[in-house]
């Protein structure tokens, strides 16, 4: 028999709407946009086998748009090349948080 307990809402996990292997891809691009810490180094993706460049660029992409981060993607020789850029400051009203 189940045995039930009353939690706050910081004390669970948040609902996810996407399966386990999304979700870790997710995490997986995120990953390497937070490890490219400053302005002034470039990120590199080889893709593996099978997989496109724009493919990876969209999932930069992305990635960076959840993290709240502007990167700069571009491709050259088989590669995927990601820089993040700067904030800019937005002018007006800060976005209502969630």
């Amino acid at each position: 028999m189940p045995v039930m307990f009353v939690r706050q809402p910081g004390e669970v996990p948040q609902p996810s709407r996407v399966s386990r292997a999304v979700r870790e891809q997710q995490e997986l691009y995120e990953g390497f946009i937070k490890q490219v810490p400053n302005d002034n180094d470039v990120g590199e993706l080889d893709p593996g086998t099978g997989e496109q460049i724009r493919a990876l660029k969209v999932r930069l992409r992305r990635a960076s748009s959840r993290l709240g981060i502007q990167i700069e993607t571009w491709d050259a020789n088989g590669k995927v090349y990601f820089a993040v850029r700067a904030q800019a400051r937005r002018r007006g009203r800060p976005r209502k948080a969630a």
